[in-house]
Order: C-alpha cells, then structure tokens, then sequence
C-alpha cells in the first residue's frame, strides 16, 4: 500500500472515482480510499439513474452535462 501521493481521495463511490480519474488525467498521482470496495456505500445501491427534473436551472444544468460525460465514457475508458 503507498504511503503517500500528490492527491488522496476519500471515498471510491461515483463522485471520488470521477474526481480520482479526472485528476489523474491530468498527471497527478491519485490514492482513493474506500472503506471496503470501490462503489460500497449509497453509489453501489443506486439505481443507475439520472435524475433529470430539478427545481433550478443549475441543477438541471448539471444533470444534462453529466449525461453528455456518461455518453462518452464508454470509449474514453
């Protein structure tokens, strides 16, 4: 197990696995810590949705860019 990095992310769900990759696109030495596997807490028992009815245009912004990413993905990986 490494003992240090550049980056340390806590939490191997959707949001630290995305923010680990980005990272490391970019060059920087990531370690992501997950308390047992990746996708163990609440990202694992979702239901693979995306939500697309928000109250606020910001929110709704975010969920339309996200499908865009969830789209290209796939040939990016």
């Amino acid at each position: 197990m490494k003992e240090r990095a550049e980056v340390v992310v806590i939490g191997g769900g959707i949001n630290g696995s995305a923010i680990a990759y980005e990272l490391a696109k970019r060059g920087k030495e990531v370690v992501v810590v997950e308390r047992k596997w990746l996708a163990y807490g609440a990202t694992g028992r979702c239901g693979a949705g995306i939500r697309q009815q928000w109250s606020t245009k910001e929110n709704a912004l975010l969920a339309k860019k996200s499908v865009e990413i969830f789209e290209k993905l796939e040939e990016e990986l």
